[in-house]
């Protein structure tokens, strides 16, 4: 385990990501850690990632061998209106936290293949794509979720596939989709 105190979340994301290499199960980091990457830094307690849907017998191992690990993990179930199916939630001894997200309602396989690559400390990492990192948040909704699309546009506006955004939050609803356009509008608005 690369933590050693509290606050290093992140470190412990890096293990967790190469538990998930080495078993072969597809993850998208999402959360502060993306928004900071695409260019909006904030802090949090606590790193995400969501994970491709696995089956309870896979669910179960996965939990077992975190554990082995010597993590704390508490698998949770979203009930049937809840948009998360399902929620890992991993500790360390130190209390960093990692949060695996187990299938968001709308959010497609395709979201894992839409992935950018990069290193952080000597480690290859799969990040959610702008365009899903936006609609993801959009369809949060939360002020502090739309703060963030507000700022990766304003930071990374020119990296973002507008047609492939509107396609990808058209996948949440058509209210996420109402409110994608009313973001680009106001943003339109804004003179340069």
């Amino acid at each position: 385990m690369r933590t050693s105190n509290a606050g290093q979340s992140t470190l412990l994301l890096l293990d967790v990501i190469e538990f998930l290499n080495k078993r072969g199960v597809a993850y998208a980091i999402i959360g502060a850690f993306a928004a900071s990457f695409y260019g909006v830094i904030r802090a949090s307690l606590d790193a995400d990632a969501v994970i491709s849907i696995l089956s309870p017998e896979d669910t179960a191992d996965l939990c077992l061998k975190l554990r082995f690990l010597g993590l704390n993990v508490v698998h949770r179930k979203g009930d049937r209106d809840d948009p998360i199916a399902g929620v890992i939630n991993i500790e360390d001894r130190f209390l960093n936290r990692v949060d695996l997200l187990m299938g968001i309602r709308g959010m497609k396989h395709e979201t894992f293949l839409r992935c950018q690559q990069a290193q952080f400390l000597g480690i290859s990492i799969k990040l959610v794509s702008i365009e899903d990192f936006i609609a993801l948040k959009i369809f949060a909704g939360s002020p502090k979720d739309i703060g963030d699309v507000m700022g990766v546009m304003e930071v990374s506006g020119e990296k973002i596939n507008t047609d492939s955004l509107k396609d990808i939050v058209s996948q949440y609803g058509a209210d996420c989709l109402k409110k994608l356009q009313v973001i680009l509008k106001d943003r339109s608005d804004q003179p340069i």
